[in-house]
């Protein structure tokens, strides 16, 4: 089946007046977003600007390419060469960047960046970028379920206002995964003015909302603007609650690894639409979301930075460090896992085990990594391997 890379092939001697801008093109400039462009591009400088091509020459000849085009494990490698393929194109080449902004706060548990285009049919797109390999960027996103907002979704709104003074015309705004929930989040903060201005918000497969910010006013204001596209299989877009319209598509990928844009198929300019969602994305967004809903926010804010508490047990700053050295960073999760009072480690296992459970298709076989952790663990310590119920408590196991 085709992917984005094929349109760009398809349509990209197509301009915008020839072939106006539609779903797949908002979905392209979202996913360029994930790329390192520190020191290519101004520090949100909304008074100078490049064209596309200009950006994909100067990112191809930057002296740290091999380090700067490393997308970690969770964005997809192909990113790249999206960009340049898109400098390349009639469609994408001219289009001017500007306002590029970047931020990683450890302290503030903080990933946060977007940039905006002028996309040649007097129309602004704000892209926002989602959640990349940093450890904090997914913290930051668990803590949507006990924040009434996270950092990140500050910034988007100043951003939002920066750029909409500075973007003269109409406005679209945009995201993958987290990307899309700071869309939406900006997007009802802004001013009756600046609404009036937005065409659309596209909301690729990005976590909701509480059910109060959704139901508050400002944020009714904008539901007909958005519109969601989920894949067949999806999981962080049942993170939460939505609102506005949605699509589902079809994707070749399984589990997981759907979340992937380079796995939605397309045909011509338009996504390939299926009637619903997978069932067992169905059963995910109903047993996540009512396990969170029967939590009180000291039990949410105790499970979460237990769980990442473990996971920085490994001093790993990204997923990628994480996995280079798989066996080495096990022994460590599951020794802090050890040191967790029953009643904790049981709270922290029982949504591992769930996300384990619909996601098994396309993740490590989590029983055969932790065997081999414990066996390091007490080649290490000397200790013995902890009895089978113990080792139930810290491992997923593939169930029917």
């Amino acid at each position: 089946m085709s992917n984005i890379l094929d349109y760009i092939s398809w349509r990209g001697d197509l301009s915008m007046e020839a072939s106006p801008f539609n779903d797949i093109d908002a979905l392209i400039l979202c996913q360029i977003s994930y790329l390192n462009f520190d020191g290519l591009l101004p520090d949100c400088d909304f008074s100078s600007s490049m064209t596309l091509a200009e950006l994909a020459d100067l990112f191809k000849n930057a002296p740290d390419f091999e380090t700067r085009s490393d997308t970690g494990m969770l964005i997809n490698k192909l990113t790249v060469q999206l960009l340049f393929d898109v400098g390349a194109s009639v469609r994408f080449g001219t289009m001017r960047i500007t306002g590029y902004a970047s931020i990683i706060d450890l302290n503030k548990e903080e990933q946060f960046s977007a940039m905006s285009y002028f996309t040649n049919d007097k129309t602004a797109f704000v892209a926002y970028r989602g959640t990349d390999d940093t450890i904090v960027g997914w913290k930051e996103d668990f803590n949507l379920a006990i924040m009434d907002a996270v950092p990140a979704q500050f910034d988007a709104v100043k951003y939002l206002e920066k750029a909409s003074k500075a973007l003269p015309g109409k406005l679209r705004i945009g995201g993958h995964s987290k990307g899309g929930n700071l869309s939406i989040y900006a997007a009802s903060k802004m001013p009756a003015s600046v609404k009036k201005r937005i065409e659309c918000i596209y909301n690729n497969d990005g976590p909701g909302f509480a059910d109060k910010i959704i139901q508050s006013e400002e944020f009714e204001d904008i539901v007909p603007k958005i519109h969601s596209f989920y894949p067949y299989f999806s999981i962080v877009g049942m993170l939460f609650s939505h609102a506005g319209k949605y699509s589902v598509i079809e994707s070749d990928q399984s589990g997981i690894m759907q979340h992937d844009p380079f796995s939605w198929h397309l045909k011509g300019i338009n996504f390939i639409f299926l009637d619903g969602f997978d069932p067992a994305s169905r059963f995910f967004h109903d047993t996540l979301n009512t396990w969170l809903n029967g939590l009180d926010k000291d039990q949410l804010e105790l499970f979460i930075e237990t769980l990442f508490g473990v996971l920085q047990a490994t001093e790993a700053r990204t997923n990628s460090e994480l996995e280079d050295n798989l066996l080495h960073n096990s022994a460590k999760i599951i020794a802090a896992l050890r040191k967790l009072d029953p009643e904790t480690r049981n709270a922290v296992a029982k949504i591992i085990n769930l996300l384990f459970k619909i996601a098994r298709r396309k993740l490590p076989d989590i029983s055969v990594l932790a065997e081999r952790g414990m066996e390091h663990v007490a080649k290490v310590t000397g200790r013995n391997r902890p009895s089978a119920s113990g080792k139930a408590v810290l491992t997923a196991k593939k169930r029917n």
